[in-house]
C-alpha cells in the first residue's frame, strides 16, 4: 500500500484543528473520469445543478484533460481541477485535502460508479461536508462487500444504481431521480443552438478517429488506408488525436499519407467547430466521436462488443438519430473490455472481425449527398 493514504488519520486531526467558514454552503461534483465521460456526462449535468439552493454554487470537480469538455457543461457550473494520479504523492494530497476541507461544503456528490477508496473517496472523507452522496459500487464477485462496507462509510446517500451492464447516461438520470426526487426519461440531447461554437470555415470533409487509449480497440493502419481511399482526392479527410497519439501510431499516418489529409491535435473546443463544419465523422470508442455525436455530425462509431448494453453502442432511450454504431455481436458480449480470447494483429476478435463496408458504403452516400 502507497505511503500517503496511510497518513490520512493525521492529515484528518490536523485538519480538524483547523479554522473554516463556520456554515456549510455549497454543492461539490466529483468525477475522476476522462474526457468521454465528460460527454455523457453533460448531458445530465443540469438536473445535478438543481441540487444547488437559491444563490448557492455548484462546483464539478474534474481531471484536467476532462477540463477541456467545459464547453459542453451548463454555464453556471464552475470548475474545479485535480490530478487525480497525483493524490499517491504526500504534499499534493495533503495540499488538496485542505484546500477542500477549507471550502465547507454542505453537499458533495460523487458521479462515479467506480471509485478508488484511497483517492477519490478519501478526498471526500477529508473534505467533511455536511452531507454525502454516492452510488453503490458494482457487485462484482471480487471484494464487492469490502468496496460496499468502504462506501458505507463514505456515503450518506448510497444508491443501488441497478446493473453493472448499463447505460451511463440511465445510471445518472436514476442517480439523478433518487436524491432530486424528481423522475425524468434519460435523454442525450444535442446542443442548443446557443451553445454551439462557431463552426470551422470548410466543406467536403471527413473527420477520422482512429486513435484510442485502449490500444486492443483500435483498427489497423491498413483498415483506415481502405476508408480513406473511398474519400475522393477533392474531398478533405481530417484525422484528429492528441498528439502523442501520433507518436505512437505512425504506422497510421503512413498510409494516410496524401495530399487531401490533414491533422488535427487542437483542444476539444477547436476540435468541435471543426465537427461542426465536417459532413461525417468515423472513428473508435473515443472521446472525439462521442463529442460528435453530441454536436449534431453523421457519425459511424466502430466498436468492440465489450460494452454492449453498458453504454456503446447507446442505449435506444438515449440514442439521437445522427450515429450509427458498427459492431459485430458475439456470445461474450458485453465483457467490459475482459476479453477472454487471443488477440488478432493486436486487436479484440470483436475488433478484428469487423466488416468495412458498410462504413465504405457511407463514405460513398456521404461523397454522392455532398455533390447534388
Amino acid at each position: 500500500m502507497k505511503l500517503a493514504p496511510l497518513l490520512d488519520p493525521l492529515l484528518g486531526f490536523l485538519l480538524r484543528r483547523r479554522s473554516r467558514r463556520r456554515r456549510a454552503e455549497g454543492v461539490l461534483l466529483v468525477s475522476s473520469r476522462g474526457p468521454a465521460e465528460m460527454v455523457f456526462l453533460s448531458a445530465v449535468l443540469a438536473r445535478f445543478m438543481r441540487l444547488g439552493r437559491l444563490e448557492e454554487s455548484v462546483t464539478l470537480l474534474c481531471r484536467p484533460d476532462a477540463a477541456g469538455m467545459a464547453f459542453l457543461f451548463p454555464r453556471l457550473l464552475k470548475l474545479r481541477r485535480i490530478e487525480f494520479e497525483r493524490l499517491d504523492e504526500i504534499e499534493y494530497r495533503w495540499k488538496t485535502f485542505a484546500d477542500l476541507h477549507a471550502q465547507h461544503y454542505r453537499l458533495i456528490v460523487s458521479l462515479d460508479y467506480i471509485r478508488v477508496h484511497d483517492r477519490d473517496e478519501a478526498l471526500i472523507v477529508a473534505a467533511d461536508p455536511a452531507e454525502t452522496a454516492g452510488m453503490m459500487p458494482p457487485q462484482l464477485k471480487r471484494n464487492f462487500e469490502q468496496r460496499r462496507d468502504d462506501s458505507e462509510k463514505v456515503f450518506d446517500i448510497l444508491f443501488e444504481s441497478g446493473p453493472v451492464r448499463q447505460d451511463k447516461i440511465v445510471r445518472w438520470s436514476k442517480f439523478a431521480d433518487a436524491i432530486l426526487d424528481d423522475r425524468q426519461p434519460p435523454e442525450l440531447a444535442l446542443l442548443p443552438d446557443g451553445q454551439l461554437p462557431p463552426p470551422e470555415r470548410m466543406t467536403d470533409t471527413i473527420v477520422f478517429f482512429p486513435f484510442s487509449g485502449v490500444r486492443q480497440r483500435m483498427l489497423t493502419a491498413e483498415s483506415w488506408r481502405r476508408m480513406a481511399e473511398a474519400v475522393p482526392s477533392h474531398w478533405r479527410i481530417v484525422v484528429a488525436g492528441h498528439r502523442s497519439d501520433f507518436d505512437r501510431h505512425p504506422a497510421i499516418m503512413g498510409l494516410l499519407a496524401r495530399p487531401n489529409v490533414a491533422i488535427e491535435t487542437g483542444g476539444f473546443d477547436r476540435l468541435a467547430s471543426v465537427l461542426m463544419g465536417a459532413q461525417l465523422a468515423i472513428g473508435v470508442d473515443t472521446a472525439g466521436l462521442h463529442l460528435a455525436v453530441l454536436l449534431g455530425t453523421p457519425a459511424l462509431c466502430l466498436a468492440s462488443a465489450a460494452f454492449v448494453g453498458a453504454g456503446v453502442p447507446y442505449d435506444e432511450r438515449v440514442a439521437p438519430d445522427n450515429v450509427r454504431f458498427i459492431h459485430v455481436p458475439m456470445a461474450c458480449q458485453g465483457c467490459l473490455g475482459r476479453c477472454k480470447f487471443p488477440l488478432i494483429d493486436g486487436m479484440y476478435p470483436c475488433v478484428a472481425d469487423l466488416d468495412l463496408e458498410p462504413v465504405i458504403a457511407t463514405i460513398g452516400d456521404t461523397v454522392t449527398r455532398g455533390a447534388i
